[in-house]
């Protein structure tokens, strides 16, 4: 019933492969002030990217709650639509999530450009990675495994000799 929405950004990065949630692509429901089908994928994100428009008030983390969204990496247009478009970039992360690269340089705009894609992409999945180290996740990946082994071992096992 298209409750994951008929459309996605994907992208392709050195032998990673990147589907993006968009929020505004997802099932929207009027009259539904929980948009559910809009926080299930977006709330069970590790790493989320923060899109600002020139203006927009500082992004805090402190907005959104979730158990799994460890990441966020934040990118701020200026000067839209114009020549000249350029991004700055901030990120915060939980406090048990190690830092990762690339840095970010202290001040720098990118341009539009090839490079910044390269970056931000290289930022994204090295958060993710950093995400998958702090204890927090670790606790969860291994109890989800443990499950998964259970369920295996349950529906295969045999006391046949």
């Amino acid at each position: 019933a298209d409750s994951t929405g008929t459309h996605s950004l994907y992208t392709t990065y050195k032998d990673y492969e990147i589907m993006f949630h968009v929020s505004t692509m997802l099932p929207y429901t009027p009259n539904n002030k929980q948009q559910l089908l809009r926080k299930r994928h977006i709330g069970n994100d590790i790493v989320t990217i923060v899109f600002q428009e020139p203006g927009a008030q500082p992004f805090s983390p402190k907005n959104i709650r979730s158990h799994f969204q460890h990441v966020f990496v934040i990118v701020r247009v200026h000067s839209p639509c114009t020549d000249s478009v350029c991004y700055s970039v901030a990120v915060t992360r939980s406090r048990d999530v190690p830092s990762f690269g690339p840095p970010i340089p202290k001040g720098v705009t990118f341009p539009k450009s090839n490079v910044f894609r390269d970056f931000l992409l290289a930022k994204v999945i090295n958060a993710e990675n950093a995400a998958h180290k702090s204890e927090k996740f670790r606790v969860m990946a291994t109890r989800t495994r443990q499950e998964y082994l259970k369920d295996l071992a349950e529906k295969n096992v045999t006391n046949t000799p």
